[in-house]
């Protein structure tokens, strides 16, 4: 992936890549030893996905919970659709 974003910084494109939290640390490592650390943005999934939340809620002027609540909703909805395993199911507490 790395090499792939190195790439597209070299055709002058400015990449963002998104990964699990975990994952931060060595892909930071890994643009570091490619010379692309300053060139690329690396945002965790986790810190990506509430972003977005917090952007719906405020400019559609509703609650956060209210808003996390339909994307569940909308979730469970096509999980439903194509998956026989309900556990995979999101309840919101």
């Amino acid at each position: 992936m790395i090499e792939k974003c190195a790439g597209n910084i070299n055709a002058g494109l400015l990449p963002v890549l998104v990964i699990p939290h975990a994952q931060s640390s060595k892909a930071q490592v890994l643009a570091e030893e490619a010379g692309i650390d300053n060139e690329l943005t690396i945002i965790s999934l986790e810190n990506f996905l509430a972003l977005n939340i917090i952007e719906l809620a405020t400019e559609e002027e509703k609650d956060l919970y209210c808003v996390l609540s339909e994307i569940i909703e909308i979730y469970n909805s096509r999980l439903a659709d194509v998956e026989t395993d309900l556990s995979l199911q999101i309840q919101l507490r």
